[in-house]
């Protein structure tokens, strides 16, 4: 009996134990169960709360985003009118371009680069004065803005104005071609020969452009008198350009003023050569009358006779013709018939004093000396005219900035009806005890009276 309760109460024990031992491990594995499930739970938690925080985050971005996004697009979108006009404008439809900007500014209203396109448009259709009005009202921000306003300016002959535009405009661009053409001329309106004649040669020195750059510079040469450097330019023109074709001037202009600078130096012979040449491609009144006096200087009287005679059936009052004419009439003793060629132009506004030294003589040597004295005060008259003439050129050239040269540089301005730019020029020199000559000038431009002539340009104030 003992034996057989230890037998159980070991197995009990046994049983106890074994029990124990796996109700310790169930402990254990639910244990290590339930701490899994909190793990994923608090992990689960963790990403659900990052979701929210970019949803939001979202909701916030997003309509920033979008705002953005729109505020660029929208200017886009609307601005799709202007685009097409551009490309209109670029490709040569000026008249399109400018229906497609004006409707654009029906639908838009008048916004500044709108109103700046259309000045552009403007311009390109032969209408600076709107053009100026309305880049004057919003400005020139872009280089095609500027070129525009300096080419408007141009166009109306407001060299003052268009002058700095266009002297930034070189500035920034060295290699435009077109730019430093413009400004070489309108240096030469305002009688800044000297600079010109810089921008003109900067101009030659551009590839392809070498021919039309002296060209261009033998222009100038001739306005300013300098008849040595004009034929040495335009020498070198056709050294280029042997035909004288494709170049600012015609073929004959070419030759016939190559011809006239050669004979004014001396070179009667290179002369005739040139003017035969200007003759043949166009056979014009000047060319044949420059022709006559080179046949004249050297000894062939009949040839030079012959041309101004064709000279005055082309151009009846040619005064250059008619003058060699009557002189070869003087020199055979036929006064009467000299006086006769001479007397249609009696009556002309531009008649000059050598025109005028002939009627004198010829007047006299027919026994009409009352006519001779009237001839002789006239000439003096036109002489005197002349020389003024002569000292405002010399003094806009040497001392375009000198207040006589602004002065002169404003009564040709206003003797070649810009009278708004020669106010401009003057005005600074208005005010009390100012010259004569300046407060007559002035009192023309601003009540619109005839301009005070050459012969009372004082020639003792320089």
């Amino acid at each position: 009996m003992s034996g057989e309760r230890r037998r159980r109460r070991s197995t009990s024990e046994d049983s106890r134990e074994s029990g124990s031992s796996r109700s310790e491990e169930e402990r254990r594995e639910q244990s290590a169960d339930g701490g899994s499930d909190g793990d994923r739970r608090r992990s689960s938690s963790g990403v659900r709360r990052r979701q929210r925080s970019f949803r939001r985050l979202l909701f916030v971005l997003v309509p920033v985003v979008l705002g953005g996004l729109s505020l660029l697009l929208i200017p886009w979108w609307n601005e799709r009118g202007l685009r097409v006009a551009e490309w209109q404008l670029d490709s040569g439809d000026a008249a399109g371009a400018l229906a497609t900007v004006d409707e654009y500014l029906q639908s838009q209203g008048g916004t500044e680069s709108a109103m700046a396109l259309k000045a552009r448009v403007l311009v390109k259709l032969g209408q600076p004065a709107e053009a100026l009005r309305l880049i004057e009202r919003v400005g020139a921000a872009s280089v095609p803005e500027m070129r525009a306003y300096a080419e408007a300016s141009l166009m109306l002959q407001r060299w003052t104005g268009a002058l700095p535009v266009l002297e930034h405009l070189v500035k920034e661009q060295p290699g435009d071609g077109d730019l430093l053409h413009e400004l070489s001329a309108c240096r030469a309106r305002l009688g800044r020969y000297d600079e010109a004649v810089a921008a003109a040669q900067q101009f030659a020195k551009l590839p392809g452009n070498e021919a039309r750059g002296y060209t261009l510079i033998g222009l100038l040469e001739r306005d300013r008198g300098n008849n040595q450097k004009c034929a040495e330019a335009w020498g070198r023109v056709l050294e280029l350009r042997p035909d004288g074709k494709d170049l600012q001037v015609s073929a004959g202009e070419l030759f016939q003023e190559y011809g006239k600078a050669l004979l004014l130096t001396g070179d009667a012979v290179g002369a005739e050569s040139a003017l035969v040449r200007g003759v043949s491609a166009v056979e014009s009144a000047a060319a044949l009358a420059w022709l006559g006096k080179a046949q004249q200087q050297l000894g062939r009287r009949q040839d030079s006779e012959r041309t101004w005679r064709r000279a005055v059936d082309l151009e009846p009052l040619n005064a250059m013709s008619l003058e060699g004419l009557a002189e070869l009439m003087m020199q055979r003793q036929d006064f009467a018939g000299a006086l006769a060629c001479l007397q249609p132009l009696e009556g002309q506004s531009d008649l000059k004093s050598s025109t005028g030294f002939l009627l004198q003589r010829l007047y006299g040597l027919v026994q009409q000396p009352e006519k001779s004295a009237e001839w002789k005060q006239r000439t003096e008259q036109l002489r005197r005219a002349e020389e003024s003439l002569v000292h405002m050129e010399q003094v806009i050239v040497s001392s375009p900035d000198t207040m006589w040269g602004r002065v002169y540089q404003a009564w040709y301005l206003a003797e070649q009806d810009n009278r708004e730019q020669a106010k401009h020029l003057l005005s600074p020199f208005v005010k009390e005890g100012a010259d004569p000559f300046i407060v007559k000038l002035w009192t023309a431009l601003r009540d619109g009276l005839p301009l005070p002539g050459p012969e009372d340009v004082p020639l003792d104030v320089y």
